[in-house]
């Protein structure tokens, strides 16, 4: 009896796709091999993982669900006798089975209701179980394809779109919770995200040594490489220091120089869109009525995944792509040291004499000069 172990892996939202399926598909195959080190075999509908390292799947958007799978022959006989085998170990203090057949192959000699039937009397006979088919305490799923695949367990995938089939787009990161969040759920979409940081230092080199290395580096697991540009915050803080009557102003003229700031950047280098961690309502410089001064300053949009999340839900999330634990560290955020107390419902008519005040164009074009890019 030829058998061979091999990875089992399902995707979802991908064969919804028409005429663009294969391309989806070529992706997903890529990002597997750059993840695994292993070979894909690509199946309608399913894909085969031979050799490299499948753990490395719960970093791949694009999958449903992966498991370890035998590989053997179509034949009934050989199909039972690979199942009583690989069972043999795992049945013992197990009150109940149940077997679960998918054939995909419908030229097989069995149907699935058959083949169920068939391998059941088989395992109930040899060790005394009886079958349960809602509750089992051992599943044993087979899956007639190209071969057949009988496996028993199956991981949940990060489901989404492949990273690289949505573009590059530029994400805000911050010192919180919130931005990394926003970045992994464009990633989930598809998208190749590349960061901006602004930051309190002097020197861009001195972010190297701050956290904010290691909360990108966490989230280039998901997709494997990025750029970040560095830009210092003193400029702006020097420029807002000498405008008059800016009191309750300032996080909503700084929110709106950084998105006219990385607006540049991304035209610059073909980046599609923007993507901030704003969650309508959270703090008062998230009210939709500052939102809506930010967004309607640039010509790009500007992506807000975490609109609707509440921030529990956030901080969930956070923690299960293991970014919370990095971003409650102590770092001097740029927004953390601006006006505590910002205004909830911003003049616009203000705004604008404000930023005319400081010369914001200028600003923006003396702060692109001292911008530097890291790639990671």
């Amino acid at each position: 009896m030829k058998k061979q172990l091999v990875t089992l892996i399902h995707y979802g939202e991908l064969s919804l796709k028409g005429k663009n399926r294969s391309l989806f598909e070529n992706k997903l195959v890529d990002n597997i091999e750059r993840e695994t080190g292993g070979k894909v075999t690509k199946y309608r509908g399913r894909f085969v993982l031979e050799d490299g390292n499948p753990e490395n799947l719960k970093y791949v958007f694009g999958i449903s669900w992966y498991a370890q799978a035998l590989r053997v022959e179509k034949d009934v006989e050989t199909i039972v006798a690979a199942v009583l085998s690989e069972i043999e170990g795992r049945i013992p203090n197990r009150n109940s089975f149940g077997v679960f057949v998918k054939r995909a192959d419908k030229d097989f000699s069995c149907s699935s209701m058959e083949l169920e039937n068939i391998i059941g009397k088989s395992i109930s006979d040899k060790f005394k179980t009886k079958v349960d088919l809602k509750n089992p305490d051992l599943s044993v799923f087979v899956e007639i394809a190209n071969d057949v695949y009988i496996y028993f367990n199956k991981t949940q995938g990060l489901r989404g779109l492949p990273i690289n089939v949505s573009g590059n787009v530029l994400s805000l990161l911050s010192g919180g919770i919130d931005s990394p969040v926003a970045s992994y759920l464009m990633m989930k979409r598809g998208c190749r995200v590349n960061f901006i940081h602004f930051h309190v230092y002097s020197d861009n080199k001195h972010i190297a040594d701050t956290k904010m290395m290691d909360v990108i580096s966490t989230m280039n697991k998901y997709q494997g490489n990025t750029r970040i540009f560095l830009v210092p915050y003193y400029l702006f803080e020097m420029a807002s220091l000498k405008a008059s009557n800016i009191n309750g102003y300032e996080l909503v003229l700084f929110r709106r120089y950084m998105v006219k700031v990385a607006e540049k950047i991304a035209l610059q280098n073909g980046f599609k869109a923007l993507v901030t961690g704003d969650s309508l309502g959270q703090v008062a410089s998230q009210t939709m009525d500052n939102i809506a001064q930010i967004t309607k300053i640039i010509s790009l949009p500007i992506f807000q995944p975490l609109i609707a999340y509440d921030k529990q839900e956030i901080i969930d999330l956070a923690k299960d792509i293991s970014t919370y634990e990095l971003s409650i560290e102590k770092y001097k955020d740029c927004c953390s040291i601006i006006s505590s107390n910002p205004r909830t419902k911003a003049n616009t008519r203000q705004i604008e004499a404000l930023e005319k005040s400081m010369d914001i164009e200028s600003l923006i074009v003396q702060t692109l000069e001292l911008i530097s890019v890291i790639e990671v």
